[in-house]
């Protein structure tokens, strides 16, 4: 068995693999060759005020990978300041996501590594294959509303996507927005440039990524344009009216519900993954446009929305089995004995 590391996948695993991986489980998925197990998230209370432990576990098999997984998080999260984010207290300032690779051949655990870089990688892919399908075929202008882990994995996916032109960006802390700018210029030969403004980025753009962490509405319904693709990763980054104005409307994944379970005094605040007024089960999934059983855009003019959610264990299945794959024909990790992960007892 392979212990893997994040530097492992950073190196190895390119984003045209990662988006070409997802779009293939997508159409298995919707063959009924790949599924999801149940997402659960188990939080309690911690001595520290306006934070909580969240047990997150997600998993899924797919047959044509012969892969199992399960990803699970162990975090402590703060909600101080209307934004929710992980902090890094394990020892030496780190942080606990594991992913779990095994075999649907033989039972037997085949990898374990971090779940940082593919997280990263998988969520930015994803919302490209969303505008795949959903963004006009001409787009070349991209905006970015975000500076920070999440935005430059999408930076990194629509430019490996498409020939883009320009994408312009905004956060509204001004010398990390530039810094980001700068280096994701640098990673991806594409002319990415600050603005002044959410609003100044979005105007003219024909794909509009929204990937941050905040609580709060960051695009806005008088913002969205004939043409526009928009999509979220966080329910609240939208206002309601967005959805609600799109002639075509597209979730990750209908079947994966959120499920939070929390011990007594647990105050959470409200879903990241809802949109008040939109009925998730109502909209085709990815994995329907993949297969070409829900219809994508069919005009130029039409507003188009992607909404981003929940996370899936099936994602984490096609990426470590990419992953996986390079590792071993490159002789990355670290073997550890397979009989330390199994028993001789009925489990």
């Amino acid at each position: 068995m392979l212990i893997l590391a994040n530097e492992d996948a950073e190196s190895l695993l390119t984003m045209q693999e990662c988006i070409a991986s997802l779009e293939a489980v997508y159409r298995d998925e919707a063959q009924g060759n790949a599924v999801n197990a149940t997402r659960t998230d188990a939080v309690t209370t911690v001595a520290r005020p306006d934070t909580v432990y969240s047990l997150k576990l997600m998993g899924a098999v797919a047959s044509g990978l012969g892969v199992g997984v399960v990803r699970l998080n162990s975090d402590i999260i703060s909600f101080a300041n209307q934004r929710q984010k992980k902090l890094p207290l394990a020892p030496g300032d780190r942080y606990t996501g594991l992913v779990l690779l095994f075999s649907t051949a033989t039972g037997e655990p085949l990898a374990i590594f971090p779940d940082g870089v593919l997280q990263r990688m998988r969520v930015g892919a994803t919302s490209a294959l969303g505008a795949k399908y959903l963004a006009r075929r001409d787009a070349r202008t991209v905006a970015v509303i975000g500076a920070g882990w999440q935005a430059s994995g999408h930076v990194e996916a629509i430019a490996a996507l498409r020939e883009i032109e320009e994408i312009r960006c905004y956060s509204p802390t001004r010398q990390k927005l530039e810094t980001f700018c700068r280096d994701m210029g640098g990673r991806t030969g594409v002319a990415v440039r600050p603005a002044a403004s959410a609003e100044e980025a979005v105007k003219g753009a024909g794909i509009v990524l929204c990937a941050t962490n905040a609580s709060g509405n960051i695009f806005l319904e008088k913002w969205f344009e004939p043409g526009m693709y928009v999509c979220t990763i966080r329910g609240p980054e939208l206002e309601p009216g967005v959805v609600q104005r799109a002639d075509r409307v597209a979730v990750h994944d209908r079947t994966v519900h959120e499920n939070v379970k929390a011990t007594r005094g647990v105050r959470l605040p409200p879903s990241r993954h809802a949109i008040p007024g939109f009925d998730i089960a109502s909209a085709p999934s990815l994995s329907e446009l993949v297969a070409g059983t829900a219809p994508g855009r069919d005009a130029p003019h039409q507003k188009t929305c992607f909404v981003n959610l929940p996370g899936t264990g099936l994602q984490f299945a096609a990426v470590g089995a990419a992953f996986y794959r390079k590792a071993l024909a490159a002789g990355r990790g670290h073997e550890l004995p397979t009989e330390w992960f199994t028993e001789s007892v009925v489990p």
